[in-house]
């Protein structure tokens, strides 16, 4: 099985698995929007690298699917490697360090060491100013390229 499978897999498990909690109302709802993005983003993950097709284009080009173009955007324009591009994704997320760290298998300091060398080469100071910087992306993409 290939890693990306695995992490679908993975990502559907934790999804499934908070379900009960957040009926119970003991998982709150923007942490299951959190889950639920993983989840697509790891489906994402394998339909672009088995059809050049972003599976958010498949499903209606929502806002998350114009994030994932700003994201491909910023990865191209600002020649950021693959690693940087996969931590770029949990950044967008907004995810921090710790749980990139443990997420990807690295320490957070090596977590911590990319998230300053993408905000360094995408010229941000803050989490604030990615942010920002996504939403120009998506709300004008040619002015990304």
């Amino acid at each position: 099985m290939k890693e990306s499978e695995s992490k679908v897999l993975e990502a559907a498990a934790i999804l499934y698995n908070a379900i009960p909690g957040y009926l119970a109302q003991t998982e709150s709802k923007q942490q299951m929007g959190h889950y639920l993005v993983e989840l697509i983003d790891a489906l994402d993950d394998i339909e672009y690298s088995r059809s050049g097709t972003p599976l958010y284009d498949i499903i209606g080009g929502s806002a998350p699917g114009r994030r994932k173009k700003a994201i491909l955007t910023l990865e191209k324009k600002y020649g950021l490697t693959e690693r940087e591009s996969h931590i770029l994704r949990y950044l967008a997320n907004e995810r921090n360090p710790t749980y990139i760290a443990n997420a990807l298998g690295i320490s957070p300091s090596t977590a911590k060491a990319h998230k300053y060398s993408i905000f360094k080469k995408l010229g941000v100071h803050t989490s604030d100013e990615l942010k920002a910087m996504l939403e120009q992306s998506e709300a004008h993409p040619a002015d990304g390229e």
